[in-house]
């Protein structure tokens, strides 16, 4: 990562973007999972530190430990030369907050490097169309709802999915779809009650079911519920081969 990406992060927080600069910037979160990995981080330290911060007296050392930190891996020699520029446009403590991601995501590059698995490794859904099979109710709702899906806007997509399930619960398949969009925004219970409902039937979802299930498990680093659970998928299962592929990674 570049230190304009963190500047593109603090503006994008700001709202200090134009309407396409926002668009494109939403579009890169999609596409590029080390720009979405970073800036999730980012977000989460920016908030913690503005409350830390707070107070100057107490926090001083923290500072001066923060700036020592932001100068080792983004000082450049146009910042030496005009070091109050550099003040204007991307204060200390948000450049330190850069340099700790530096750090981290390079602790994450080096698991990836060195084995071990991701949930974003595995996370790569099937394109799905509600319309297609579903010709009764409201086909504008099924036509956002598979476009909300495809292009992972799980907010959205679970929003409508919770429409079509008011008047369809015993769908499996937006059962299922709703599963996954719990997984994405981390809500591991409702999504892991859904699936584990789904793999205990007979529908065409019940093996999905399990390797999702295991995927939930995954994102939450509870690695050794999530091979019991791939050891239960069937080699005739769609997704034996990553369901193997995992497994070997973690065991």
């Amino acid at each position: 990562m570049e230190e304009q990406d963190y500047i593109l992060f603090e503006n994008y927080l700001a709202a200090d973007l134009s309407d396409q600069q926002s668009s494109d910037f939403e579009n890169r979160l999609t596409t590029d999972q080390e720009f979405k990995q970073a800036f999730t981080i980012y977000k989460q330290l920016s908030a913690n530190l503005e409350h830390e911060i707070g107070n100057k007296d107490q926090t001083a050392d923290f500072k001066a430990n923060l700036d020592t930190i932001s100068h080792r891996y983004f000082i450049k020699q146009e910042d030496k030369e005009n070091p109050i520029e550099r003040k204007k446009t991307f204060n200390f403590y948000k450049l330190a907050i850069a340099a700790s991601i530096a750090l981290v995501m390079g602790f994450f590059a080096y698991n990836q490097f060195s084995g071990g698995a991701n949930y974003s490794d595995f996370n790569t859904h099937d394109t799905v169309d509600f319309a297609v099979r579903n010709t009764e109710g409201n086909v504008g709702l099924l036509i956002k709802t598979t476009k909300a899906f495809n292009n992972k806007d799980y907010k959205k997509a679970k929003a409508y999915l919770e429409e079509l399930l008011q008047d369809n619960p015993d769908n499996v398949e937006y059962n299922f779809y709703y599963a996954i969009t719990n997984i994405e925004l981390d809500n591991f219970a409702k999504a892991e009650t859904i699936l584990g409902d789904i793999s205990q039937g007979s529908s065409a979802y019940n093996n999905k079911a399990k390797w999702y299930l295991a995927l939930s498990k995954l994102k939450q680093q509870k690695e050794a519920e999530c091979i019991k659970i791939l050891k239960t998928i069937p080699e005739d299962a769609d997704d034996y081969d990553q369901a193997h592929k995992l497994l070997n990674k973690i065991e």
